[in-house]
């Protein structure tokens, strides 16, 4: 234990008690005199007698010995832990579904923009596109659902292609009726 950095060696140099020296003690050092302008003892003050006065605090109940829990009645959900308006960790707020005829109507209308030249000009895809479309809007307005954008793309693609599709078509009648006489 004589190695420098022991802890006798670091309570030794404190003044630590209990611990033999390994060498005799120096003779205590007195101190310094103070400065001239300076009183020669220190001015301590004495610590008051009587502890200060204990602040105040609003009188609450005491504590129960057994309370009963309280359970929520029945059909009710019982509250979340943690902060209102925080989601737990993992979870993000509730997903809103897209109504699925909105998609189908976008969908079926801008098959049935091509498919129109494939059936001699005859909108019949187009058709339902435009129907799907107004009745997915019918059902955003009733429910909390996402899709009136779709639904309003199907609708507007639906409509230009019957009106293109019939604009067709006639040109196609006319131009068989003028070109056989």
């Amino acid at each position: 234990m004589t190695n420098p950095g022991d802890s006798d060696e670091w309570w030794k140099q404190y003044g630590g008690e209990g611990v033999t020296p390994e060498t005799p003690p120096a003779t205590p050092q007195q101190p310094a005199p103070p400065p001239a302008g300076y009183a020669s003892a220190a001015q301590y003050q004495n610590p008051p007698l009587t502890p200060p006065p204990q602040p105040v605090y609003p009188n609450y109940p005491p504590p129960q010995a057994n309370p009963t829990p309280s359970y929520p009645a029945a059909g009710q959900q019982p509250p979340a832990y943690g902060y209102p308006g925080y989601q737990p960790y993992g979870y993000g707020p509730p997903v809103q579904q897209t109504n699925s005829l909105a998609i189908a109507s976008l969908v079926v209308s801008i098959i049935g923009v091509p498919a129109m030249f494939f059936c001699a000009f005859l909108p019949v895809v187009s058709i339902v596109g435009l129907v799907l479309g107004i009745v997915a809007l019918n059902q955003l307005k009733n429910t909390q659902q996402q899709g009136r954008g779709l639904a309003l793309g199907g609708v507007w693609v639906g409509a230009i292609s019957i009106v293109l599709g019939l604009a067709l078509f006639l040109i196609l009648i006319i131009a068989g009726s003028t070109g056989s006489s």
